[in-house]
């Protein structure tokens, strides 16, 4: 597509430093893209991890509005960057496109759905393993060669997701070790047994 780029960023990078009122999209060929925000006082939330062949921001498409977040490379990453009125002659040439943009807007805001009600009924035990099973879906679900699903994630920034200490994560993810749901080692976390995560998570 023309006027698309591609770009490598390392560890911890902000992808849109210095173009943030550019209307584009970023396009996750490698790595992982971090959607978060930080407080006046410091304190951070991350929104989402975003693995390979995930999109954001969509809003883009359709309005020019201020970014609500800031976006960094979670780890080494590859991004493409997609001007949004490239990507709006290619969906107002062919319509039907527009139904998969339409579905993966309202998949995320389903997943939002959930995640807020997970913060507001859910215990801090099934929030945990809520939150790592909406991690696996954007992570696009596979471990490699067929392995069990990996979430590069360190306890403190799970703890910023869902607005818990350090140590509650901690020991929330010790009890889910201890259940056989997850196996995890420094800032790895390996869903182990998906169906016992997602039994945790909806508290049954």
């Amino acid at each position: 597509m023309k006027s698309a780029r591609l770009e490598r960023y390392g560890r911890r990078t902000q992808v849109l430093a210095h173009d943030r009122h550019r209307r584009e999209l970023l396009v996750v060929v490698s790595g992982c893209l971090e959607i978060s925000s930080m407080s006046p006082n410091g304190r951070k939330y991350v929104n989402a991890l975003l693995g390979p062949g995930q999109v954001a921001p969509l809003v883009r498409l359709l309005e020019e509005v201020p970014l609500a977040y800031d976006y960094h490379a979670h780890e080494d990453s590859v991004i493409v960057h997609l001007p949004s009125d490239a990507v709006l002659a290619v969906l107002d040439a062919e319509p039907l496109l527009w139904r998969d943009v339409a579905k993966l807007g309202l998949q995320r805001q389903r997943l939002s759905i959930v995640l807020l009600q997970n913060q507001m009924l859910n215990s801090i035990h099934g929030r945990v393993a809520a939150a790592l099973m909406n991690l696996v879906h954007f992570y696009n679900g596979q471990g490699e060669d067929g392995a069990p699903p990996l979430v590069r994630l360190s306890q403190t920034d799970l703890a910023a997701m869902l607005g818990l200490s350090r140590q509650t994560v901690n020991k929330e993810l010790g009890r889910l070790v201890e259940e056989g749901a997850i196996d995890m080692r420094y800032k790895r976390i390996r869903i182990v047994d998906a169906e016992r995560l997602a039994r945790i998570a909806a508290g049954t």
